[in-house]
């Protein structure tokens, strides 16, 4: 039997059929990229810093705002010690006097420095600082990066009907197992909190 030769026909038609295949690979992808931005979206430093600012702002934010800015330990003793449902009462009672004057909104976050090693080593310190003021024994973290950012929020006097603008420096920082934490203080607060450390060690 002689063997068919392929026309220009079937050539057209092999190639449409694998015209689904191709699709289905470029979707696939888009799908990844797809999910890996919404992951760095929803778990990056700066919708860190933006859920930090939120809970800080709004109504009933105490929660949030301590597991923000708290390693988990710390957290976890404070309700050991049933010492955490006070602590968010109060702040989210004292948040509530301020709101019955002002009004804030967030106006711009914007990324600046990355952190140095001195400023990592200088986060480290600062959370040993942090235990220590929440009666906590102090835990080593594995701090991997981080992350300063300014934060400009929009103040309105409710009574005065008056607008200002106020503006803070945070550092948003990476604890493996834990995730983003904030760090109430510049980088170069960290790093002057490290080289003051390594100084008294050396004296």
């Amino acid at each position: 039997m002689k063997k068919r030769k392929s026309t220009a026909g079937d050539e057209v038609a092999a190639k449409k059929s694998r015209v689904p295949l191709i699709l289905g690979i470029i979707a696939a992808v888009a799908a990844v990229a797809l999910m890996l931005l919404l992951i760095i979206y929803f778990t990056g430093p700066k919708r860190a810093v933006k859920r930090y600012v939120k809970a800080g702002i709004g109504k009933n934010g105490g929660k949030k705002y301590f597991s923000m800015i708290l390693p988990d330990y710390v957290a976890d003793q404070l309700k050991s010690d049933e010492k955490w449902d006070g602590m968010v009462e109060s702040y989210n009672d004292d948040n509530a006097d301020i709101r019955d004057n002002y009004k804030f909104s967030i106006k711009e976050i914007n990324k600046k420095t990355t952190l140095s090693k001195e400023a990592l080593d200088g986060a480290q310190l600062y959370f040993v600082e942090i235990a220590k003021k929440y009666d906590t024994l102090p835990k080593e973290l594995d701090i991997e990066k981080g992350r300063e950012f300014e934060i400009k929020l929009t103040k309105k006097n409710k009574n005065k009907k008056s607008k200002t603008t106020e503006s803070l420096i945070v550092c948003a920082v990476k604890i493996k197992g834990e995730g983003w934490k904030i760090a109430e203080v510049s980088a170069s607060e960290l790093e002057m909190l490290s080289k003051d450390i390594n100084k008294a060690r050396r004296e």
